[in-house]
């Protein structure tokens, strides 16, 4: 029996432990002298037992039982066989030994454990994620190893097709054949038919505006086939062709022109008569175009823009114009430019992602913002607390003393059981949140819900609690039939009676009210000054009616499909009722801050004749000012981008002074020209590499010899942001990577620093298409290899999983517990002798009484052999007498003869 130990020096504090102890216990005179020889003897015997503890104390010993994990494959390739993995465990798991512990383990991109080591496994079921996308052998072999203990024999079942397009199997092979792991696979096949995928679309790292240049889409088929092939840039069709495809690789060359500078997107899609798998029939690419750069100009439905894309143009800038409704919704498409203008657009007539994604173009990727008023921008565009108002350097809400009248707001808002379908409900009470968020100090605001018949939600008062209107608001449910003039009778009751300048009523319904009935009661609203604006959500609301409402009520009428555009109108509504954000009259502005923007207007500012009221940010440059103290313009740096705010319009209506003068041309300008990015990328060049599960980040400045801090800031697909510093790989090289979650499209931005100063940027985007999964040109199978050098074995059947084949081996067994175990029952003697006394006086008795028999036992042996010595004196003492006498006797006889 060997004998090992993870810690032996820690032995060799045996000797003085057991001192300590013994010396310890001899001067504390408290310990009974009868108790001193047991205390000492437990109390070694637990140091010594600790000290073998703490050493690692093995004991080699043949090793009976058998550990199984199951290695399950759950990715893509396989997903057809994982009924057929479950029967396969079921059916082995009945020939195993009761002593014997099954595991299993899953695995795909990663490894997860499905069931840990137990001599038990009932209801097998599938239920762990390890990413479908990829199959990684290598992950799954490490972690069904790390189950295993020390104590037992080992045994891996691996149950796959045998495909690998991430990681590595083999580098566990040597692990595993030292570690004594019985090795067996189930193979099965995988869901390979006949196929044609798109490998790459091959476009050049250089391209500059309007140059033209080779697309090469590369296709692979393990079948010869006709087809068809698709080229797109940006969603236009640039190129189809019909196509013979090869069996193995093939390459097909389109032609295109850098029409204009900035990202510029392609996708390839093939469809082939013999193909069964779809997933890998497309393939997206981005190349970037050097150029001149990109403005997007996003159009109100006022139209104002049309002047700006005139001069801009003739200032030799590539101009996109589009309508609010088309502005994109991908962060691809937004970086294609440098700069966006936004022209009196309402946030109502926008994608709430596209704002979202807004700000992160402007503060993580430098991109520059222009935002020029309109009666539909600004505070009257819904832009209050939402993330355009945390980019712009201005505040939406009016913050000059004594220039906004009070405000009394009445929502009265339908809450039939119609309501509660499409979350139009939910929105419609978000919307009336937002309205409440809006109010200002002296402003008062109710709320009305009604159905068959109204319902006091909210009564207005100056003293209202934010916390307790949205409280209240969020208790509206929906139920009921719609009845309309109620409750505008009701909200018009409670709005007469508030002390407040202006008075506003917002109904909204989706319904069918009364038809007749409402000239009195409009008449009466109109009297006191209330105006009335109206919302029809969906098809299924009067809005013949509503319309007319609206007209009578001198307000507005909305009809709304998308319904996410309830809080935006809310709002819109709640800063148009004061009419106070709109400023009609002739002014000349005041410079109020001196910059370059404002240099060119050598004979004075040009008169203005209206603008949006907003107020300032602190960290705001306001560079013009109103009459009345309110930004006119104001510029500061957000993130890594600029941006501008032009509170009046481009259109001409409050600025034809400006756009009829060459100064005032210049001026439109430069504003947007101060928010293009001022760096260069011509001393860089980034190169992003999909390698399966991660990005390959390679940025490389050969011209400079410095080494320089360089970062990359990553947008994912879900537009997460992710930051990273690349590592100097070698001179004027960094290299970089980030793991892949999810498929799409992944845009990276590296810059470069030098005392803390950016020097250098540059963009770059990668598409992740279809899973590895579905990757058939570069299958490859380790199997083989692997069950070579791990001396493993192929099976086909469940019954040879547990077959008697297993090469037996001898582990070292961990006494370490058991010791510890040993130990503390130890300590509790120790205590019981210390403490129970009357062990001790029963032993005590025993002791004397043995002792007083040992000494009664002497005293008898002493007194029985005096006795004995003094019978043998007698007798010797009567032989002598008896000899003295014949003596005597003998001579007597003598003499007388």
């Amino acid at each position: 029996m060997d004998i090992s130990f993870i810690n032996p020096g820690i032995l060799l504090i045996i000797p003085i432990i057991l001192a300590v102890i013994i010396y310890t216990a001899i001067k504390l005179n408290r310990i009974n002298k009868r108790k001193l020889k047991p205390i000492l003897i437990v109390r070694s015997i637990i140091a010594i037992l600790l000290i073998l503890a703490l050493s690692g104390l093995h004991i080699k010993m043949s090793l009976d039982s058998i550990s199984t994990v199951f290695l399950v494959d759950l990715s893509e390739s396989v997903s057809g066989n994982q009924e057929k993995f479950k029967s396969f465990i079921k059916e082995s798991i009945k020939d195993k030994s009761p002593n014997d512990k099954v595991g299993i383990v899953t695995f795909g991109k990663k490894g997860e454990v499905e069931y840990p080591l137990f001599k038990e496994m009932k209801n097998i079921e599938f239920l762990t994620t390890p990413g479908e996308d990829f199959t990684n052998i290598e992950k799954g072999l490490k972690l069904s190893q790390a189950l295993f203990s020390d104590d037992t024999n080992k045994r891996i079942v691996l149950l796959t097709d045998g495909i690998e397009n991430i990681g590595n199997s083999i580098k566990e092979a040597d692990t595993m054949k030292g570690n004594n792991i019985d090795f067996k696979v189930y193979k099965v096949k995988n869901n390979i038919y006949e196929d044609v995928q798109i490998n790459n679309i091959v476009l050049p790292e250089n391209i500059h505006e309007n140059q033209k240049f080779d697309v090469v889409v590369e296709i692979y088929s393990n079948v010869k086939t006709e087809g068809d092939i698709s080229l797109y840039s940006d969603r236009q069709l640039v190129s189809q062709e019909e196509v013979v495809i090869e069996k193995g690789k093939n390459r097909f060359l389109f032609k295109d022109k850098g029409d204009r500078s900035g990202f510029k997107g392609y996708k390839a899609i093939v469809t082939a008569k013999k193909d069964t798998i779809t997933e890998n029939n497309s393939y997206s690419s981005y190349v970037n175009i050097k150029g001149k750069p990109n403005v997007l100009i996003i159009d109100g439905k006022s139209g104002g823009a049309r002047e700006l894309s005139k001069i801009l143009l003739s200032k030799d800038i590539n101009i996109t114009d589009i309508k609010d409704k088309e502005a994109p919704t991908s962060i691809t498409e937004l970086t294609k430019y440098k700069s966006i203008v936004l022209s009196d657009v309402s946030l109502e007539n926008v994608n709430e992602e596209f704002i979202n994604l807004l700000k992160i173009y402007v503060r993580d990727y430098g991109g520059g913002l222009v935002v020029t008023g309109g009666e539909n921008s600004y505070g009257l565009g819904g832009y209050y607390k939402t993330p355009l108002e945390e980019i712009l350097p201005v505040n939406m809400e009016m913050k000059i003393k004594g220039q906004v009248p009070s405000l009394g707001l009445m929502l009265i808002v339908d809450k039939s059981g119609s309501m509660s379908s499409d979350n139009k409900l939910e929105l419609a009470k978000e919307a009336a949140i937002k309205s409440a968020q809006a109010r200002k100090p002296k402003d008062q605001i109710g709320v009305v819900a009604f159905d068959g018949s109204p319902k006091i939600v909210i009564k207005p008062s100056k003293d209202q609690n934010l916390n307790d209107i949205k409280k209240n608001i969020s208790t509206i449910s929906s139920d009921g039939g719609t009845s309309i003039i109620p409750a505008l009778k009701t909200g018009y009751a409670l709005l007469k009676k508030i002390d407040t300048k202006q008075k506003h009523i917002i109904l909204l319904t989706d319904g069918q009210g009364e038809d007749r009935g409402y000239s009195k009661l409009m008449d009466s609203i109109i009297s006191d000054n209330i105006t009335l604006s109206t919302v029809a959500v969906g098809d299924g609301a009067d809005g013949r009616l509503l319309e007319g409402l609206a007209k009578m009520g001198r307000g507005r009428y909305y009809f709304v499909d998308d319904y996410s555009s309830l809080p935006e109108i809310f709002t819109k509504e709640s800063f148009l009722a004061s009419k106070s954000y709109i400023n009609n009259r002739t002014f000349s502005p005041i410079i109020n801050y001196p910059h370059k923007l404002i240099t060119g207007f050598n004979q004075g500012l040009p008169y203005l004749d209206g603008y949006i009221s907003t107020s300032e940010k602190d960290r705001g440059e306001i560079i013009l000012k109103s009459d009345k103290g309110e930004p006119i313009l104001a510029t500061w740096q957000y993130g890594l981008g600029k941006t501008v705010a032009w509170t009046s319009d481009i259109k001409g209506r409050w600025t034809k002074d400006y756009l009829n003068s060459d100064m005032g041309i210049d001026f439109f300008t430069k504003l947007i020209e101060w928010t293009l990015p001022t760096l260069s990328d011509e001393n860089i060049t980034l190169k992003s590499v999909n390698k399966g599960d991660k990005i390959e980040i390679v940025a490389k400045n050969p011209k400079l010899k410095k080494q320089y801090k360089t970062t990359a800031s990553i947008l994912t697909p879900d537009n997460k942001k992710m930051e990273i510093d690349l590592k100097v790989e070698k001179p004027g090289e960094y290299r970089g990577e980030v793991p892949i979650d999810r498929r799409g499209n992944y845009i990276i931005k590296v810059n470069q620093f030098e005392n803390g100063n950016k020097i250098n940027n540059i963009n770059d985007g990668i598409a992740i298409n279809y899973p590895k999964e579905y990757d058939f040109s570069n299958i490859s199978s380790r199997l083989d290899l692997l069950l070579n050098k791990t001396e493993g074995k192929l099976i086909s059947s469940p019954e040879e999983v547990f077959e008697d084949d297993f090469n037996r081996t001898y582990g070292m067994k961990d006494l370490t517990n058991g010791l510890l175990i040993l130990a503390l029952l130890l300590f509790i003697l120790d205590i019981a002798i210390r403490r129970l006394d009357f062990n001790f006086k029963v032993l005590n008795i025993a002791r004397e009484k043995k002792e007083e028999e040992k000494r009664y036992d002497t005293h008898s042996r002493v007194k029985q052999k005096k006795k004995n010595k003094r019978k043998e004196e007698d007798v010797k003492e009567e032989d002598d007498k008896k000899l003295n006498t014949s003596r005597l006797l003998k001579a007597k006889r003598k003499d007388k003869k």
